[in-house]
Formats: structure tokens, sequence, C-alpha cells
């Protein structure tokens, strides 16, 4: 089982949730914060983000808006826009291939210089956690579920491999 731990993270990987609250830079001026990250419809790249500056609207930049994803703050290159109205939340549920529910996600890596999604972290459940740890998924698709939220699938293969 690959578990959080015996893995180390590369270095050009971060966390989604480090990302959420970072300031939102342009030109010189802080522009707002992270209010979320929206990814693709396959979950593999980061599609845009959510600005949102005290109680004012929300904005969006896409990806190729992006200049530098960094520790400390999100810097653009170019002004935000209006949010899309296809916008969705990301998946949490984990499902294998028959419907049946493995997990939740509960955060995502994304590789800095290419906005792409490394790897989700997936949980168990409080107990499976405190034993053996969280999982790391590699490989995963996204589909819609019965009740038409989307769902992570992966195969009955991986998950046999990981746990």
């Amino acid at each position: 089982m690959q578990t959080i731990s015996d893995r180390r993270m590369d270095e050009r990987e971060m966390r989604l949730l480090r990302i959420l609250g970072l300031p939102v830079i342009l030109g010189q001026k802080r522009i707002g914060h992270v209010e979320r990250v929206a990814l693709d419809e396959q979950g593999k790249q980061v599609r845009g983000v959510v600005i949102r500056r005290g109680m004012g609207p929300r904005r969006w930049v896409g990806r190729e808006g992006v200049q530098v994803l960094g520790d400390v703050s999100l810097v653009l290159q170019q002004t935000p826009g209006r949010l899309p109205p296809d916008v969705q939340d990301a998946p949490h549920r984990v499902t294998d291939e028959s419907g049946l529910t493995l997990g939740r996600v509960t955060d995502a890596w994304l590789r800095a210089d290419t906005l792409d999604v490394a790897a989700l972290e997936v949980t168990l459940g409080p107990c499976e956690d405190l034993l053996r740890g969280r999982l790391r998924i590699h490989g995963w698709a996204i589909q819609p579920a019965p009740d038409g939220t989307l769902q992570v699938v992966i195969s009955r293969r991986e998950w046999e491999v990981l746990t």
C-alpha cells in the first residue's frame, strides 16, 4: 500500500489545499486571494482559479493567465474576468468501476510548473487514517454519479495495488 508518508513529494508538487487563501498578485498590486481552484473535466489539470477580494464578486482567471504559482503567492499575467457558469465543484467520492464507494478525496497534488494534477489524496475513514494513513492515487477517471454529481473512479486493479 502506498500511503502519503511512503513517498516524498516532488519539490515541484504542492498541495491544492495549501494554495487556498494565498494572495493573488497582478503587476505590483494584490488583487485578492485564491478562493478555489477548479480542475478540468478529467481532473488532470487546473482549469482556472477563482479569486475574491473581501465581499466583492468572485473573479476568474484561466490557467493560461497564471504566471507563477509560488509558495507565498499566485502571480497573474492577465486581468481576471467573470466566473464561467459551468465551473463545477471538484468530485469528492471515490468509487470502483462497479460503483462501490471506496473513500473520499481530501486533497490533490499539483505540479507548480505545469498546473497538472500529479495525484489525489484519498481517505478511507478516520480509523484507517490513524492505522495506515491516507492513500495517494495516480490513476483515475472522473465520471458523473447517479445523483448528478461527479465522482472519482479508479480501477479495481489499482485499488488492489494500493490496499
